[in-house]
């Protein structure tokens, strides 16, 4: 799969390379790309298909600088041009969210319409707080209880009661790494941008997320002017892994959807 180079740092993303509307699909704060797998398998077959591993994670370069999340969105625009793609639906979740807006404010020119899953434009005070303590984790050397934070923030109890795996902790942690990608977003206030952005906008969120709370969502689809919101009834945080094929149903009903909506949320179902 192919690199593209931003600032001298390498970029791992991955690509269909067949298919109409390109839709880039840009991870949360873990920054993997593969953690869109059942949405490459849905989309590829009609759209051109890419994933990102931002800078820091996956086979992307790990370099030991500070990160922010306009280092990020360069980067997801780097990975256009080097795919030599004029312009791009994005699909961020959790911070890859927060990326995609940046993006859309800098370079308004180079999205079609943005996908906005269980993110925010300013962190709050229980966000501040839920990010201070995994990072507190980590400075203390407690990789095991920072993994185990992870997760219960991430999923439902009743997905960690039926995946026995997700509690085996990864082999390491770049700890410097992390916690300055956790730096970056607790500085990740986009709601200036987030006012001016004019492109057709869905927000998704969840009832039951507990990291990105859906109050975040509701202040978020007030903020972006004429932006569509949806709330599924459940799915927590990674709702686009555990609630896929709703997932993936929302995001091609909105994408085939010439009107668009008002503020008030529509609430979805679970499947």
């Amino acid at each position: 799969m192919p690199y593209a180079n931003s600032s001298g740092h390498s970029l791992y993303y991955e690509d269909s390379a067949e298919g109409s509307d390109p839709l880039v699909f840009v991870p949360g704060f873990g920054g993997i790309g593969s953690f869109w797998r059942s949405q490459q398998e849905h989309f590829s077959p009609r759209n051109r298909v890419l994933t990102v591993d931002h800078r820091g994670t996956g086979s992307s370069s790990k370099m030991p600088f500070n990160y922010s999340i306009g280092q990020m969105a360069e980067d997801v625009i780097a990975v256009l041009d080097h795919a030599r793609i004029a312009k791009a639906t994005i699909v961020g979740h959790s911070t890859g969210g927060v990326i995609a807006q940046t993006m859309a404010a800098r370079w308004p020119t180079r999205i079609d319409r943005l996908i906005l899953s269980s993110t925010w434009c300013k962190p709050g005070s229980y966000f501040r707080h839920v990010f201070e303590f995994r990072r507190s984790l980590l400075e203390r050397g407690d990789f095991a209880g920072y993994h185990a934070a992870g997760l219960f923030f991430r999923y439902r109890p009743s997905d960690l009661e039926k995946n026995e795996d997700l509690w085996t902790p990864p082999d390491s942690v770049d700890v410097g790494i992390t916690i300055k990608r956790i730096n970056a977003v607790l500085d990740s206030n986009v709601s200036d941008q987030a006012r001016g952005l004019l492109h057709r906008t869905l927000v998704l969120a969840t009832n039951d997320d507990l990291l990105v709370p859906r109050f975040l969502s509701d202040e978020l689809a007030a903020t972006i002017p004429s932006a569509e919101y949806i709330v599924l009834k459940e799915g927590g945080h990674f709702h686009p892994e555990t609630k896929s094929r709703e997932f993936n149903q929302v995001v091609a009903d909105f994408l085939v959807m010439r009107s668009t909506c008002a503020h008030s949320p529509q609430e979805g179902r679970s499947r």
